[in-house]
């Protein structure tokens, strides 16, 4: 692995419910998301250790990192409202990622998430972003690589050395 530094995970939220009464924002996940995702992340816990998690304040990824933490024996969630799903949100997500640095997951929402991979890749990720996908960057200095790509029921995908 170069430099051997743990990577920075950017999540998508795991599958949701279409609708609330209360709003968008307080979407829950629904209890297939749950299952598949709680599975996915135990895969994710055997791949790196994390430090910590940050996430976006809407419950569906407020659940998702609550499953990761689990899954990784952690109990610091932070919610940063750099990972709400708004204009821009892809550079607010990059410089988050750069701020927070190596062991951090960051949970979050398409497209800004999908947009950060882009941007800090400078190329679309390996894989489509689906819900539950995981994007595992390496920070090199200023620049950042790809570790892994881990999207659930699916293989991890590596780059090619």
């Amino acid at each position: 692995m170069p430099g051997h530094e743990l990577p920075i995970l950017l999540v998508r939220h795991a599958i949701a419910e279409d609708k609330h009464p209360l709003g968008d924002e307080s979407r829950g996940l629904t209890p297939e998301g749950r299952a598949a995702f709680r599975k996915h992340a135990r895969k994710l816990a055997q791949l790196t250790p994390l430090i910590g998690i940050l996430t976006s304040p809407l419950v569906r990824a407020v659940q998702t990192a609550e499953l990761l933490a689990e899954a990784f024996g952690l109990s610091r969630i932070e919610v940063h409202p750099a990972l709400l799903p708004r204009e821009q949100a892809h550079k607010r997500i990059v410089k988050l990622a750069r701020e927070a640095g190596p062991g951090w997951a960051l949970v979050g929402h398409n497209p800004g998430l999908k947009r950060a991979g882009e941007l800090a890749l400078g190329e679309a990720p390996p894989g489509k972003l689906r819900k539950g996908a995981v994007l595992a960057l390496q920070l090199d200095g200023k620049h950042f690589g790809l570790s892994w790509f881990a999207a659930p029921g699916r293989s991890v995908l590596r780059p090619r050395s």
